[in-house]
């Protein structure tokens, strides 16, 4: 016997019918008679009398139903305490491309540490793609760089700067200015990501607008590419930071062009956390700190 015998059951004695009962569950009518005959025959006892096209509840009919909405009271309560102490312990994170590959492994391990047993889910996208999940409700908050879209919360935690860099291999000598740089073969992220959309920003103050060779949605491609000495890619510093030590990548520093940038952490003006959401959203400021 399960809860959905009980459930169809009710529906049967509500409606007063097999028929309507099918309808309102969607499923088919023989399916609806089927679960009354299984009731009838493991309880050993006829539950409904029929006079024409109605069914009428008998006396042991009668004492199931006041049983059997009980039993699913009490189920939807329990369903509804376990559902509510999932979402006390769960976090739904969101961030752009570049902070998901240096800050969020970080975060979620100092997450599991802090918290114990959390279930947390991260999605790594564009930074409107992600700032979109959170206006939606579908993310607790995201960790996003640069401008952040009107309705939000946004609250920084942490700054970094792009880099231009060529393969060490390349003569290429800087100090060069912005002009320049449009003018060489450029590698960069695709539009709509929080490294392209400042770098347009800052040279289209300069009246200058970047023709890139490659785009790409990934920092790893870019960083390829740029080993190869097939142009010049502006990426995050830390992203770089590797490959500038090793001597693979050298930067090319950019005159008159600033390339520093925010980092911000945004939620829903009306987001109320859980304890192990607030946690998460605390972790993210204090990871950044030196």
């Amino acid at each position: 016997m399960t809860i959905r015998h009980l459930k169809t059951f009710c529906a049967v004695c509500r409606l007063g019918g097999i028929t309507r009962a099918a309808e309102e569950l969607c499923v088919a009518q023989p399916s609806v008679s089927q679960t009354v005959s299984e009731l009838e025959r493991y309880y050993g006892v006829k539950l409904f009398d029929r006079m024409g096209r109605k069914l009428l509840l008998t006396p042991e009919g009668e004492r199931l139903r006041v049983k059997a909405e009980e039993a699913i009271a009490a189920f939807s309560e329990f369903e509804e305490a376990a559902r509510d102490t999932m979402e006390r312990r769960s976090v739904r994170i969101g961030t752009s491309v570049t902070v998901g590959q240096i800050l969020l492994p970080r975060l979620v391990r100092a997450l599991k540490e802090e918290m114990g047993n959390v279930e947390c889910r991260a999605v790594v996208e564009s930074a409107a793609a992600v700032e979109k999940l959170v206006e939606e409700g579908a993310l607790d908050f995201a960790a996003v760089e640069g401008s952040v879209s009107r309705g939000l919360i946004a609250e920084e935690f942490a700054s970094d700067r792009l880099a231009a860099v060529c393969a060490a291999a390349m003569d290429i000598r800087g100090p060069i200015l912005p002009a320049w740089l449009v003018e060489h073969p450029l590698l960069l992220r695709r539009k709509g990501s929080a490294s392209r959309d400042l770098l347009e920003e800052r040279l289209s103050a300069l009246g200058l607008r970047p023709q890139p060779w490659l785009e790409s949605s990934s920092n790893s491609a870019l960083l390829a590419a740029a080993r190869e000495g097939l142009g010049i890619a502006v990426l995050p510093e830390a992203i770089v930071g590797s490959d500038l030590a090793a001597g693979r990548l050298r930067e090319v520093t950019v005159e008159g062009l600033d390339l520093s940038r925010r980092w911000f952490a945004v939620r829903r003006q009306d987001r109320k956390f859980s304890p192990a959401q607030k946690a998460a959203y605390d972790l993210l400021f204090s990871l950044s700190r030196p």
